[in-house]
């Protein structure tokens, strides 16, 4: 399953295909860096995998994605 992540721009829409596999991994490590900057507080799991998910859909092209 592919996942289709639309961004606006003034001009045109961007469309990122990425499979599951992919965004899961984005996502992972996002929201890592997310609980490394909350000071990896107790608790705060799934509060740091939603606004990673957000941070990930919202990126405006593939190629801003982090390198694996």
């Amino acid at each position: 399953m592919r996942t289709k992540t639309k961004t606006k721009s003034s001009k045109a829409e961007t469309v990122i295909n990425l499979s599951e596999a992919q965004r899961r991994q984005y996502v992972e490590i996002a929201a890592y860096h997310l609980a490394e900057k909350g000071g990896f507080k107790c608790g705060c799991d799934l509060e740091n995998w939603l606004a990673a998910e957000v941070e990930i859909d919202q990126l405006p092209a593939e190629n801003s994605y982090p390198a694996t």
